[in-house]
């Protein structure tokens, strides 16, 4: 009888192999750290084994350039509008769905697009301050510029013109 139960014993231990986890799978390789990233290949996840939430995360989008070009019949001292042309870049995502947030001291209207139209009294030159944001929560440095007065113009990040 003994001889039974350990031909039994040991055929089940062969047949469930030496898996220490308790959980019968491995967790497979790869994955970023950090938010996101995606699952590893070579086996099925254990307990606890999924990735995280977000997706690849690339960092930040980059502002390469800011412009603003007053209209055609700007005057000092009259209000006026000025269209604020923002320029970014992000790996992962399309400029169109970038997050873009901004405003010009003195002026009304926010920076919220790409491309955003402003109001300005035009009676001296004006601080604006733009920060751009992917869906995933990663937002770029805030890049700080000056409006003149009824003056077309741009800086760019790279070499820095705007500060």
């Amino acid at each position: 009888m003994r001889i039974m139960m350990l031909v039994v014993l040991g055929g089940a231990l062969a047949l469930t192999g030496c898996s220490d986890d308790g959980t019968g799978g491995n967790a497979g390789s790869g994955g970023t750290a950090g938010t996101g990233g995606t699952a590893g290949t070579g086996g099925t996840a254990g307990a606890g084994g999924t990735a995280g939430a977000g997706g690849n995360d690339g960092g930040a989008p980059t502002i390469i350039e800011v412009s603003w070009e007053p209209e055609p019949e700007c005057t000092n001292g009259v209000r006026s509008n000025v269209v604020i042309t923002v320029i970014a870049e992000d790996s992962e995502t399309a400029a169109e769905d970038l997050i873009y947030t901004g405003s010009v001291s003195g002026c009304d209207g926010p920076i919220n697009a790409a491309v955003s139209t402003i109001s300005c009294p035009n009676v001296a030159a004006y601080a604006g301050t733009v920060t751009v944001a992917d869906p995933d929560g990663n937002t770029g440095a805030p890049l700080a510029f000056e409006v003149p007065v009824c003056q077309l113009g741009s800086c760019t990040t790279d070499p820095n013109t705007c500060n």
